[in-house]
């Protein structure tokens, strides 16, 4: 850092996950001298460049410290932020949480263990869990192998009653309901619903190999992959044809198209069943893959004999929205959204509508809603959410000013660095002194955080973006930041 001293605070550690997948002021005075109502020069030129009037643009920077705006521009329009919509799902989530709090998911076995066999059901409990990944699922179950049971004369099922979720499209959206960024939250949620295909060449490299993580009972890839010579495009895996297919034999994950063997090993994420079917797929899959046999029962598991195998914590709060804002995760975002609503209204018949009607409550607590914040599955991935730059930006600072403010700046791509941001300003002045979410829809481009400048000033960031040509006008938030850096 050339001799300077870096604002941020220390990151926790977290699991890296698949996922996947689914994203002004007078220039010439300080902020200290008059609250600017019109954008930079730059900024402006960047807008006339991208063909978008400066109407389409909301802006805020804040100093943390208090005082004026550095800059504002229709701060008070509310606007859909895009996936910037989950720093509004990650403060509900610590407010409501803390910090520091875990899910934890039991293996039990309900029946009678003869020997090597159990004579009845293995069941594992979640409560919601937004992050009972695969490999823990493996841990869970690698535990009843350990444990003697090879065989189980019954069922094994996925058990989750703490969440009332009615049925959601995931078509809705996009048409793409194959897709791990249309996942929507459930009760029986695993691994966030998704499976990854790993493709890469055969050792001979006469062929592409297409492989499953994890292991899907009933799920098998039908490759039609050809293999060819050749620079590997940077979107190969865009460019091939996928799809879902469902017959009598099961399910078909159907792969076309051609594959350089100088692409190597890359990776696809799928979502090919609701998440039930997926549940239920992916724990017979890895028993199986134990060396596990599972057959039909010759009658009911006794309802009153039960045995705890093994549990398992998620990891805290923190860690999974640090892979939540990090890398944008819609499944971690809907279902922490519906884990709010089930914890403030446990007797409601839905708790995403329930989670909410939570999150307006908080915001209004804390004098954030001032313009009419628009909330409907807390992950960004809506043409219904709406909220204001300038209530976004009081909300980063109420943030700024909790016990978990580092937890929370922390769980943030870094400007240049890492997650959603980490191709973003890699050569501004910027580079690694923001903290900042990303959001990107078709006609939106949003980023908000925190950010220090030259000068060594604090502030907090909110621009929005929303117009036709938004796609077009990366360079706009670019320049705004490199505007920023000076002051």
């Amino acid at each position: 850092m050339n001799g300077r001293r870096t604002w941020r605070p220390l990151l926790p550690a977290a699991v890296r996950i698949l996922l996947l997948i689914l994203f002004a002021a007078l220039p010439w005075l300080g902020p200290e001298d008059v609250r600017a109502d019109t954008l930079p020069p730059p900024v402006r030129e960047a807008l006339n460049k991208a063909q978008v009037p400066p109407e389409a643009v909301s802006v805020l920077i804040q100093p943390l410290e208090g005082g004026a705006p550095l800059l504002a521009a229709n701060e008070t329009v509310p606007r859909n932020p895009a996936s910037v919509m989950k720093l509004v799902t990650t403060f509900a989530a610590y407010e409501t949480f803390g910090a520091q709090r875990r899910w934890t998911s039991r293996l039990v076995a309900r029946g009678h263990v003869l020997g090597q066999e159990l004579v009845g059901d293995l069941v594992l409990q979640s409560d919601g869990d937004p992050y009972l990944t695969a490999e823990r699922a493996w841990k869970l179950l690698r535990t009843a192998r350990a444990l003697g049971i090879q065989t189980i004369r019954g069922r094994l099922r996925l058990e989750a009653d703490g969440l009332r979720i009615p049925p959601t499209d995931p078509f809705a959206f996009d048409g793409d309901g194959y897709r791990p960024y249309n996942t929507p939250a459930s009760a029986e949620l695993v691994n966030f619903n998704t499976v990854i295909v790993q493709i890469q060449p055969s050792p001979d490299g006469t062929r592409a190999l297409a492989t499953l993580h994890p292991p899907l009972a009933g799920v098998n890839v039908g490759n039609a992959l050809k293999i060819e010579a050749g620079l590997c495009p940077a979107d190969v895996v865009k460019r091939l044809e996928t799809g879902v297919q469902e017959d009598a034999q099961g399910v078909a994950i159907t792969l076309s198209g051609r594959y350089p063997t100088s692409c190597g090993i890359r990776w696809l994420g799928l979502s090919p069943l609701p998440a039930e079917r997926f549940a239920s797929a992916m724990l017979e899959g890895i028993w199986r893959e134990l060396g596990g046999r599972l057959l039909p029962a010759d009658a009911p598991a006794p309802a009153t004999s039960e045995w705890l195998v093994a549990s398992d914590d998620s990891p805290t709060l923190t860690e999974i929205a640090y892979q939540m804002n990090k890398w944008s995760s819609n499944p971690i975002a809907r279902q922490l959204l519906a884990l709010v609503g089930a914890a403030r209204s446990p007797e409601a018949p839905d708790h995403v509508a329930a989670g909410a009607q939570a999150v307006q409550a908080l915001l209004a607590e804390a004098g954030i809603d001032r313009h009419g914040v628009v909330l409907e599955n807390g992950a960004g991935l809506s043409r219904e959410e709406r909220i204001a730059a300038s209530d976004l930006a009081r909300l980063l600072q109420t943030v700024w000013n909790r016990p978990y403010a580092a937890e929370f700046i922390a769980t943030l791509p870094v400007a240049g660095v890492d997650g959603t941001a980490r191709r973003r300003f890699k050569d501004a002045p910027i580079r690694e002194w923001a903290h900042v979410k990303t959001g990107t829809l078709r006609d939106v481009r949003a980023i908000a955080g925190f950010a220090q400048s030259r000068s060594g000033r604090r502030y907090v960031i909110v621009a929005f973006v929303e117009h036709a040509n938004a796609a077009q006008a990366s360079d706009v938030l670019t320049a705004l930041f490199d505007w920023l850096w000076e002051h």
